[in-house]
């Protein structure tokens, strides 16, 4: 079983849509051991059995408005029905959990975007709360491997 998984989701042909994938990217830049990344446009069932495998599983996606940066620790409570394509990270949780019998420990990283228009790239505001958001998923990781 492996320590630490960050999937950061998104489309990055949505300018800040692209915020998850910029901050796992940045994440796996750093080459943490025990630290697996992933970098997917959504989040689809085929995940669960990855989380299955971890310890600790860190979402980061873009957010509308809110804080420039926010952390939540998920469960699977409150999840809706089964998925079929698409999911959100409870939702996932669910499915690992119900597939699996195990759920890891889960965290939702999110970072305000400002511009969600027709583009690659991320804005100034996007790109900054992106390293901001990489900053805090480096501090999970920390407190999960004990770094």
């Amino acid at each position: 079983m492996g320590d630490v998984l960050v999937i950061g989701y998104g489309n990055t042909l949505r300018g800040d849509d692209g915020i998850g994938p910029a901050v796992a990217e940045a994440v796996a830049a750093r080459g943490l051991p025990g630290v697996r990344v992933r970098v997917v446009q959504q989040l689809t069932p085929e995940l669960a059995a990855e989380l299955a495998e971890v310890r600790r599983v860190v979402f980061a996606d873009a957010a509308v408005g809110g804080g420039a940066v926010r952390a939540v620790r998920l469960d699977a409570t409150g999840a809706g029905g089964v998925m079929t394509h698409t999911a959100d990270p409870r939702g996932l949780l669910a499915l690992t959990r119900a597939v699996y019998g195990r759920e890891p420990e889960a965290w939702l990283v999110t970072a305000a975007g400002a511009d969600f228009g027709f583009r690659d790239g991320l804005s100034p505001t996007g790109r900054a709360n992106a390293g901001a958001a990489a900053e805090r998923i480096g501090q999970i990781i920390g407190e999960a491997t004990g770094a």
